[in-house]
């Protein structure tokens, strides 16, 4: 697929390499492996739970391992991704389905479901915003994450709060789905849909809040985890 990128999405291209995907996307590599697989089938598992899409559009797939997942449980899934190299990566009975792109450009259809999983922090703030808009005009119903905090990592150039995303999504007819925990996915994920009635900003506001306790007490887990681990270790030594 063809596509008119800014200058700053097309230097951007070039970064998403294989060393990226091995070691900039956390403590462990994110590669074909059964614990990504395991997550991913999970987060499928619970899509369908809570959603029940009958198709759905990953934006930002990365090595498609939510697009293979929701096949797998008969959901039909496309996704995009800018990184040649990610998607040189997906499950070959699945390469159809995903395509080099920006997803700041139309997806060319409509959806049940799009998906949008850390990516928009890796965008900058002009083409994030238009990514929003390609992503409302797809759907009624979106699944969103990105980080709220996450300075160090160098590709994260667009960190904005939970707010400011949910406020854009506003502007655009979108109010979160209080009924739908999406922790499943990461403290900071959240469902939006559509709605025909006006948005209240405290609404937004304490939506926000509920997230920003979220991520606290994840936060607070894995300290916790990481005591008790190192406590372990200086025990049996």
């Amino acid at each position: 697929m063809k596509t008119d990128n800014s200058p700053e999405i097309d230097s951007l291209q070039n970064i998403y390499n294989g060393e990226y995907y091995k070691s900039h996307c956390g403590k462990i590599p994110y590669e074909r492996s059964r614990l990504w697989l395991d997550f991913f089938g999970g987060v499928a598992d619970e899509i369908i739970r809570h959603l029940k899409p009958k198709n759905v559009f990953d934006a930002g797939c990365a090595l498609g391992f939510l697009v293979e997942s929701l096949w797998d449980r008969g959901v039909r899934t496309k996704g995009r991704d800018f990184s040649t190299f990610a998607i040189s990566q997906v499950r070959p009975d699945i390469a159809a389905f995903c395509e080099v792109g920006s997803i700041t450009d139309s997806f060319n259809g409509t959806y049940d479901l799009v998906t949008c999983i850390e990516v928009i922090e890796h965008i900058p703030e002009v083409e994030a915003l238009k990514a929003i808009e390609a992503m409302t005009a797809a759907t009624s119903v979106i699944l969103f994450s990105s980080s709220p905090t996450d300075l160090t990592e160098p590709t994260h150039i667009n960190v904005k709060p939970p707010i400011y995303w949910l406020m854009r999504f506003a502007e655009r007819g979108f109010a979160p789905d209080v009924l739908v925990d999406a922790s499943f996915l990461a403290p900071q994920a959240f469902v939006m849909r559509r709605t025909e009635s006006a948005i209240d900003l405290v609404h937004l506001q304490l939506f926000a809040q509920s997230i920003r306790l979220k991520i606290a007490l994840a936060d607070r887990e894995e300290r916790l985890n990481a005591i008790r681990n190192e406590a372990s270790s200086t025990a049996d030594v």
